[in-house]
This record gives C-alpha cells, structure tokens and sequence, in this order.
C-alpha cells in the first residue's frame, strides 16, 4: 500500500515530517518507508502561456507557437489537436529529458524554428495519454517549475503490510492510525448527494442465491454519464498511489477504493440483457471473458455477477470484457458488494489472477462500508461525468454482519505489558481508532468491522501496545506475567535428546513426513498407512508410518552425493489412519573419520547402541536390554527388540541389503527406532541430592571364554544378580576373537566396582562374591576363566 503525504495531510493535521512519521508508523508495527518518486526529474520543464499560434504553410496539422516561459517568447512547433492560444501548457525547454530518455534540442520543422516541445501526460510519464496537450488552469503562474505546480514533489509513504491488517489497505485507515498516533481526528471528505426523482429500484433489480459467498450486494444506478479525462486532482492521487488515470468512471471508483479500502466496479447497463443483477455460484464449464480478453472455463468455485443470464464479472476478481465502460457508455449500474475472502481467493486462483480488487477482498473489506462507498462514488461521477442519479441504493444484505464484542480489562492490559497506564488512556487509544466502549460493570469493545482481525481481548490489548509504542513498553530482564508459559516437560525431553545425539557426533534431519507406499510396505509389512486424498506426486500419497523411512531416504539423498560417511538422527513423528506419534530415529552407515594415529573403522551396530546408551545415561533412563526377534527390514543375525522390563520402547538392527538397495543404499546400514512416549515415560525422577562415598570401592575383573552363541545380556544379568547390593558397577570393556581361542568362541572382559554404603568391604567378602559369580557363569553358559 501507497499514499502520498500530501494526501494524509488533507486528512489529519500531521506535524510530522515524512521520515519521522515513517518511522512513528514503523514502531507501531506497520513497517513503513519514504520515497520521492519524481524527486531529480522535470528539469527545465516549467509552466508556459501560448502568447501567439499560427498555422504553417504545407502543412495539415503543425502550428508554430510563440510561448511565453517568463523570461520571454520561445518559438515551438507544435501539432496536437487541442492546441489553442491563451492557453497555460507544459512546456519542456531546450535541455530538458522526457520520460523515456528522449532530450529536447533546436531543431526546424518545415523550416521553421523550434526550440522546445509543449508536452502531453504521456511525455511527462504521468499516463499512457497523448491524444492532446496538457491544458492548465488559466490562472497557472507562468515560470513556475511544472513539478512544484502539478504538485508532484510529494513523498510516497509505503507500507509493508502484514496479512492481518485488511483495514490498512485504504488511506482512510492510514489516516486513522496516524490520526490516533499524534492525537488529532480524521478530517473526512464532506459532500451532499443529490438523487433525482426516478427510483433506482425500478430500473434494476439485485438477488443473491449464495449468502454465504455474498453476503452483501448494492448498486446505485447513474444515468447520463459523459466519459471523459477525470480533474487532475483525481489523476494525481492516483499516480501518486501506482495506479494509472483511465477515464472519470473508472478512476472514480479507483479513487473511492483507496479511500475507503472498498472495491468497485461500474458496468454499462445498457449492455446488460436482463435488467438485473444475480449473484451466484458459476457453472461447470461456463466459459467467460475478462477485461484482458481471456477466455476462462469456469467452475463453481469461482463466485460470478450476471445479468440473471449471462456473467459479467467474476465476483471481486475482474470485469468481464462484455459489460465494460467504454466512450459510449451514458448509464452505469454501480456495484458495492462485499464477498467472503475464502471464496474470493478461490475464485482469483482458478482464474490465475490478482487484482486491487481480490487483495482487498481477500483479505477481509468492510461489510458496512458498502453504502458510504457507493454513495461517495456517485457524488463524484455526478459531479465530475455530469452523471444523474437515481433515487435509492439497491441494497441486498441478506446476511447482516454486526460488530463483535469483547470483554476488556484495563488491568490485565498493564499485567500482561508490563505498564501503568490509565483506563482513560487505554480508552482514548480505542476510541481514536474507532473502537466502541460500553459503559458497564464489566467493560467490552465493540469491535468494527474494518477490523476482522480483532477477535480477542489480547488482540486489544495488543492495538494499545502499539499505539503507545513498543519503545515504551518496560524490558524486563526475567520472564514474568499471566503470559509466561512453563516449558513443556516433553518439549525438555526432545531438546535433551537432540543434545545428547548431537554430542555424540550425529547429524539432526527433518523428514516431510510424506511416503511413498510400496517403499513404506517394505520397512513396515502390513502396518497400516494413512493415504492423502490429494497427493502432490504419486511418490508422496501416504503419510510415512515409521520414521524408519526418512531415515532411509535421507542416508539414499547423502549417499548420492558422495557423503559416505553418516552419523544421522531425528525427532519426528509418524501416522497412522487413527493417531499419530512421536519417534525417535537413528541410522549409521560408512566409517569413523581417520586419524594421524589411526585409520578409520567400518560403522557397526554398536555405534548405535553407544548413542542409546548415552541417552538413556543423559535422562535418567534405565539401561534398556536387547532381545534377539526378528524385525522386517532387518537381517536376522542382527535384529533386536529393545526393552525395558518387560516393556517394548523400540527396534533396532542392520538394515537388509535388498530393502537397503530400493533406496540406492549398496553399503551396510544400522537402524535405531525407539518410541518417545515410552522412553520419557520411564525417566527416574532427578534426584535433588546423593553424599558422597563415605567408604572406599573395591574394583574387580573378570575374563571368560564362551561360545559365539551366549549372549552378553545374559550374563551381565547373573553377575548383576549375584553381585547384589554392593554391585556398584558393572561394565563389558573388551571383547576378543581370534585364532588363540579357537573357531567360534569369544572372550569378554567385565569389570566391577563393589561397594558399601554402610562399612569398608575386605578382601575375603569381595573375592568370594567374584568366585560366585565365576562359578555361575561356568554352570550357566560353560564358560571358561581366563587367568592373568
């Protein structure tokens, strides 16, 4: 949105220079800047007085000009159509650059003499006009630069709105704000309609079959209309505004539509078939032409204007090309309406267009604007295209749309700012911007319906905040306040999950969550999938059912681009048709980096199980066990269920090399997936305080032999049962095969850490603990003890 400045001054008494209310405006949350559009251009281009014309010989259309600048006669030839003598002209002096480049000099036409061009609108830039000369008011100052007189050396004050303020898209609304800012009231346009005894509701009718999409539907009728070039203070405020000056009609309705933030649209009556106007859904397959002469083949969420047979225009978005303004056009049939922004933004995107008009219904006009609108539009078409109008406003507003109300507290708005601001001055903020108060024991606003946006007592509280400034508003170096929110403890437990998996080398990915079905029955079987009713790519038309899948895509995506070497991690969710849930996902492939003293080493499962152990370790999660079952994508040589108790919390193992493949994977892959609920369930709480040993530990290894075949979980849960309470620690710190051995045994080494809490253990009560527990393992799992 633009507005000249000299336009805000007609409308508040504004003591602020353009920088400093750019700035005002830009604290209050609407982010504003200066510029000077025609600041360095119409240099030597001043006002002149055509003192002499006369016609040249040979020649149908030139006429020499003496023209008076001030400073003396300057001969000029000329050839517009309108040129006459008396008249007060643009005149671009010998040096002067015209829009596009082009630079005045001497030159002789048909041998006569010139010495400077005397311009139209469209060799100043200012429209597409060249039918004719400017002609200026008789009473124009000869001499004076033409930027100063036409009133061009503006500043344009832009604002970069956000979605939410649709009552900013109109000068009035800028004027509002600025007006509250500073203190001062809206000095609005006054002016008296005069209607004519014929009733417009005679000549017209208005009917709407879709309330929902058009609540709100008027017209004023205007008869005997002469089309013609609009007063240039209408041009300017237009140009000044980016919109380009077409005829009276047309710029009047462009004119009320940036005052009031309310789109128009005048149709040409008489091209109408049936004297009427019906709102309502389009047809499957009607075929309609806008004013760009595009052909459209419509469908029914494009909301349509008719004449009770054909459309005339698609509702808030364009015109159609049948029913337009053109010179001869003397009735017009002016329409005010408002239209749900839903169904506007639907319309303009099957269309594939964007107007004025859609962006300011799409955004939410004001339903109640529709008569003030449409009477200050005929007011101007009568006064400047001598338009008669009839009697009435045609208003269909089956729907009434009535201002909300709000529950407001003057002392939670100083709680939750932090202020000590008065009612009186938060009920001054509310009534400069057009707010209504009620008087009663409890307070309410009632709420414009400019200002769609304006839904809560926050949102109040929030229009104060910025209209007191946010610079005023007190720091405060702790969190405090009825808005202060306590950190979710799940939210505690994700972050703490992310910083432990990233200490321990891995990279966080972010999945989109969507899948592509064949691929997801690989990793999950028969589980079952939540399918998208309108999929994006046939690739993408379920939502994954396992986080196991973006994993999988994302370690394929890094493969692909030679990152070999992956140590991945995510927190996300996964879905079902019935719920969805939280994972916890972890994938290794490649090797570790290598070293000055070492070569790196091939990833293997127990990376993964490293990083789960530290996890447990950072959250006050017990150490979970592996039980060997098999899992689809996994080999089953390595494919485990993850427990606590008797509790299932995930899956892991080694990815199959058929399934890895599917996903351009040709190297080994292991895969972790725990379930988050399950694993923040099971946190031991925090213990505020444990003292420190107040007796010393008693340290002890044990090496065995067993069979390939004996699982490690199995005996560390004999040694912990035998060990009981003095078992401080317990912890597997080698593990060997080879030749020295033999075939298809392994040595492991534990070691333990025994202590009381009550007296000092002796040697004779620990070592018989270690014999125990060495005998059981041989009994249990035949296992051999290494001595040394």
């Amino acid at each position: 949105m633009q507005v000249p400045y000299s336009w805000i001054k007609e409308l508040v008494d504004v003591d602020w220079e353009p920088q400093a209310l750019a700035d005002r405006l830009t604290i209050a949350g609407e982010e504003t800047e200066i510029e000077e559009p025609f600041a360095g251009q119409f240099e030597h281009i001043l006002v002149g007085h055509v003192a002499e014309l006369e016609k040249i010989e040979n020649s149908d259309h030139l006429k020499k000009a003496m023209v008076d600048t001030g400073n003396g006669l300057v001969p000029v030839v000329c050839g517009a159509p309108n040129v006459a003598p008396g008249q007060k002209v643009v005149f671009a002096e010998v040096g002067a650059v015209l829009h596009g480049g082009m630079e005045i000099k001497p030159v002789k036409l048909r041998g006569v003499q010139s010495q400077g061009m005397i311009c139209s609108e469209r060799e100043l830039g200012l429209t597409d006009d060249h039918s004719g000369i400017i002609v200026l008011d008789p009473d124009a100052p000869v001499g004076t630069p033409i930027l100063a007189y036409l009133g061009l050396k503006d500043h344009i004050i832009k604002l970069d709105l956000t979605p939410n303020r649709s009552d900013l898209l109109s000068v009035f609304g800028v004027a509002r704000d600025i007006a509250c800012l500073c203190g001062k009231k809206v000095r609005r346009p006054v002016y008296k309609l005069t209607e004519s005894k014929e009733k417009a509701a005679e000549l017209a009718t208005v009917s709407i079959d879709d309330p929902d999409a058009c609540p709100r539907y008027a017209a004023r009728m205007i008869k005997n209309i002469k089309i013609g070039p609009s007063p240039w203070w209408i041009k300017k405020k237009l140009i000044m505004s980016g919109m380009r000056p077409i005829s009276n009609v047309v710029d009047i309705t462009n004119l009320v539509m940036l005052e009031t933030g309310h789109p128009l649209h005048a149709f040409d009556f008489d091209k109408l078939e049936r004297k009427e106007i019906l709102v309502r859904r389009a047809k499957d397959g009607e075929l309609f032409t806008t004013l760009d002469g595009v052909e459209h083949r419509l469908t029914p969420e494009v909301l349509m204007i008719t004449d009770g047979n054909k459309g005339i225009a698609a509702a808030g978005v364009m015109g159609g090309l049948d029913s337009e303004v053109t010179d001869a056009t003397t009735t017009v049939l002016l329409e005010a309406a408002y239209f749900n922004p839903v169904t506007i933004r639907r319309g303009r995107l099957h269309l594939g267009m964007t107007s004025e008009s859609s962006v300011r219904f799409e955004k939410g006009a004001d339903p109640n604007m529709v008569p003030n609108a449409a009477d200050r539009a005929a007011f101007l078409l009568q006064k400047y295209a001598g338009g008669e109008v009839l009697k009435g406003l045609i208003d269909c507003y089956p729907k009434k749309i009535k201002p909300l109300k709000v529950q407001f507290r003057p002392e939670r708005a100083n709680a939750i700012l932090g202020t000590k601001l008065t009612p009186k001055r938060m009920h001054t903020i509310l009534k400069g911007l057009d707010f209504g108060l009620t008087e009663t024991k409890t307070p309410k606003v009632e709420v414009p319906t400019f200002r769609p946006d304006v839904t809560r007592e926050i949102d109040l509280i929030e229009e104060i905040a910025r209209i007191e400034g946010l610079d005023n508003i007190p720091t405060s170096d702790r969190n405090i306040g009825p808005l202060l929110t306590k950190a979710r403890e799940d939210d505690l437990f994700r972050d703490r999950v992310r910083a432990t998996l990233t200490a321990q080398g891995y990279d966080e990915i972010y999945g989109v969550g969507l899948a592509d079905a064949p691929l997801m029955k690989l990793l999950t079987g028969d589980q079952p999938q939540l399918e998208i009713l309108n999929p994006i790519a046939e690739d993408l038309a379920i939502m994954q059912n396992d986080i196991i899948y973006a994993l999988m895509k994302a370690v394929g995506h890094n493969l692909a681009h030679r990152n070999l070497n992956l140590r991945l991690f995510e927190v996300g969710k996964a879905f079902s048709p019935e719920n969805e849930f939280m994972q916890i996902g972890l994938a290794v492939t490649g090797k570790t980096d290598d070293h000055w003293y070492d070569k790196g080493r091939e990833f293997e499962f127990y990376d993964v199980k490293g990083a789960i152990d530290a996890l447990c370790a950072s959250s006050r999660i017990p150490e979970l066990t592996y039980a060997t079952e098999a899992h689809l994508p996994f080999v089953p040589e390595c494919s485990f269920t993850l427990k606590l108790g008797d509790h299932k919390v995930g899956r892991a193992g080694r990815m199959h090399d058929k399934t890895a493949k599917r996903f351009d994977i040709k190297q080994p892959v292991f895969i972790a997936v725990l379930d988050f609920a399950a694993m923040f369930a099971v946190r031991v709480p925090l213990e505020a305080y444990k003292p420190l040993p107040r007796f010393p530990a008693a340290p002890r290894d044990l090496a065995v032999i067993v069979d390939e075949t004996v699982r490690v979980g199995d005996m560390l849960d004999t040694i912990r049962e035998l060990g009981g309470t003095w078992l401080e620690q317990l912890d597997v710190f080698d593990l060997y095969r080879g030749k020295q051995i033999g075939e298809n045994k392994k040595s492991l080494a534990f070691a333990m850490v025994y202590r009381s809490a009550e007296r000092s253990l002796e040697n004779e009560e620990v070592n018989g603990v270690q014999e125990k527990i060495a005998d059981e393992l041989k009994k249990r799992f035949n296992a051999e003890i290494r001595e040394g």
